[in-house]
């Protein structure tokens, strides 16, 4: 019987060397945040207000890496910072440019803090940046242009919610949106609009990736038809509610969204017929609540099982609603 070779003791003691430098530099990796990061963040906490002392763990004589600081998050592999989530942070003050040296930032959350100021026009120079939220921070001004840079982008949130009395963010074109064709989630709730009134359905058109659109209390004045073929064929969710749409009829193109599960129309000054839905085999809720529709119950509400709240108060609707929807 042969007796299995002794391994060679060199070869062990090189592995061994090997896999002690593989796991140095991966433990390096992971727990250390590259200094130029921390020190940009740094900078940018230097510009801001922080009441609550929120950001306390950011500082020099403390933790040292930056991977562990409170609102920071770092790629296990790079230790890069790839996600800053600044959420009801109470933040105000300035933000530093010097965010820009975060070179592998994928998600940025500042919304819900009090920043009181105009978009600064750098935020769209984060090439990477997947996941943009500034809603209900404050910012007011004219959106700047060059958000459209962001071509990863996959959501973008601008807007706010009935906590917020008004919102002085508006937009003077739509000319950028055009350029963030990865956008999925997109929420300019309460951001007016009224520049793009005429062209907005057309730029929208152009996102074949969107799954959400959120353009309620936009100021938005006329919805228009889509003559060409619908490219947002992935749209599930649908909010133009609180506008005041004038002389509009449904436009027909909203009822070709076959993905569509969640469409509200409420309160926009919209008249004429109900538009037939019977292809929106998806739909689970809809609101149609408080406009100038003036047809017969309509047909399909008899037959898609798959409803869970229908809303149609205040339509001078005719006929008898038969109770299906449990």
């Amino acid at each position: 019987m042969m007796s299995s070779p002794n391994p060679n003791p060199t070869s062990l003691l090189f592995l061994l060397i090997i896999f002690s430098i593989a796991s140095f530099k991966l433990s390096y990796c992971i727990n250390f945040c590259p200094e130029i990061e921390k020190q940009s963040l740094l900078s940018f906490k230097q510009s801001l207000e922080d009441p609550d002392n929120t950001l306390s763990s950011w500082n020099i004589n403390g933790e040292v890496n930056c991977c562990k600081w409170k609102g920071v998050a770092c790629n296990n592999y790079t230790g890069h910072v790839h996600k800053l989530y600044l959420q009801s942070y109470y933040l105000s003050g300035k933000l530093n440019p010097s965010l820009l040296n975060l070179k592998h930032l994928r998600y940025l959350d500042l919304s819900q803090n009090y920043f009181e100021e105009t978009i600064p026009s750098f935020i769209g120079s984060f090439q990477g940046l997947e996941y943009l939220d500034l809603s209900l921070s404050g910012f007011n001004g004219t959106i700047p242009h060059t958000i459209g840079n962001l071509s990863s982008l996959r959501t973008l949130c601008l807007g706010y919610t009935e906590t917020y009395e008004i919102n002085h963010l508006k937009v003077d074109s739509f000319e950028w949106l055009s350029g963030l064709s990865q956008l999925e989630q997109l929420n300019m709730n309460g951001v007016n609009l009224s520049a793009v009134a005429t062209t907005w359905v057309q730029v929208i058109n152009t996102l074949s990736s969107l799954v959400e659109l959120n353009f309620s209390s936009c100021s938005l004045n006329f919805i228009a038809p889509l003559n060409d073929f619908v490219n947002v064929s992935s749209l599930a969710f649908l909010d133009l509610s609180q506008n005041e749409f004038q002389s509009s009829v449904i436009p027909k193109w909203i009822f070709q969204l076959s993905e569509l599960t969640y469409l509200d129309l409420s309160v926009s000054n919209l008249e004429g017929p109900i538009p037939n839905i019977s292809n929106i085999t998806k739909l689970q809720w809809i609101d149609l609540s408080s406009n100038n529709l003036n047809s017969a119950i309509p047909d399909w509400l008899y037959f898609n099982r798959d409803l869970k709240l229908v809303d149609l108060q205040e339509c001078d609707l005719h006929g008898v609603l038969t109770i299906l929807l449990q």
